[in-house]
Formats: C-alpha cells, structure tokens, sequence
C-alpha cells in the first residue's frame, strides 16, 4: 500500500483568533496538525495525543455519535509552502475531530463531565456555534 503524504498546506480559521495548519492528504482527506487540532480544541498537544490514543474517554463514550476515525502513521509533508516540508507529523482527520467536539458538547450540555473535563467542553460548545456560523456564512456566500 502507497504511504499518504501531505501534498497541499493551508491555515485555517475555524474558531475566530485561532489558525490551524490544515493539509490534504495524496488521496484527497483532509486532516489538521496535531498542533493545529490541539489549538482549535484549547488543549495542550499531549493531552491531545493521549486522549486519541485511548479515544473515547468513559465520560464521553455515551455522547459519541461516530467513534471510526482513521489513526494515521505520522505523515511525511511534501506541500511546497509548508515550513514542516520533508518532515513526518502527526494529523487529525475530519471524522475524529468532529466525535471530539461533539462528545465533549454533549456531555458538557449533560452535565456529566469530571472537573478536569469541564474547560474542553465548554470549548467545544463554543466551537460548534463557531462553526455553525462559519458553515451558515459560508453556505449563504456560495
């Protein structure tokens, strides 16, 4: 099987202050950068990686409505005009980080979050009016 590579680099604005580095894979899915998808979601990079490494957490698990999402070998960046060109880095596809935001809003909603977990979720609300608004405008412009 040919290795996926990161051909197209671009920024993104889906929360308002906050630009994620966004690729699109040689197959044509589109993913973020760990450190991008750390910063939409306001968590720190290694609470980010642990937390997909044992996706979903016991709070979340109820509120999940899609948990498939693909775990990615680190891909090697091939895009031009990104600054990580010829390296291998770590990336989050649509369908992970849409079961993240929606677990944790849900579960905030609930009321059923541990302490710990209470800024994610408030985050996560706050991220799907964003990217409600966005999607609206966007949509409205087309």
């Amino acid at each position: 099987m040919k290795k996926l590579k990161a051909t197209h680099y671009g920024k993104v604005e889906l929360f308002p202050g906050i630009k994620s580095a966004s690729y699109v894979l040689s197959d044509g899915t589109t993913v973020l950068s760990e450190r991008g998808t750390a910063d939409l979601l306001g968590i720190d990079k290694k609470l980010l990686s642990s937390i997909r490494e044992n996706w979903p957490p016991e709070t979340i698990k109820p509120f999940i409505i899609q948990s498939s999402f693909v775990v990615y070998e680190p891909i090697k960046v091939t895009a031009k005009n990104s600054s990580h060109k010829g390296k291998k880095i770590v990336v989050y596809d649509i369908q992970f980080i849409e079961s993240f935001i929606t677990g944790y809003a849900l579960a905030f909603a609930s009321g059923e979050l541990k302490p710990d977990q209470i800024s994610i979720g408030e985050r996560c609300m706050s991220l799907q009016s964003a990217l409600i608004s966005n999607v609206l405008g966007n949509s409205i412009k087309e």
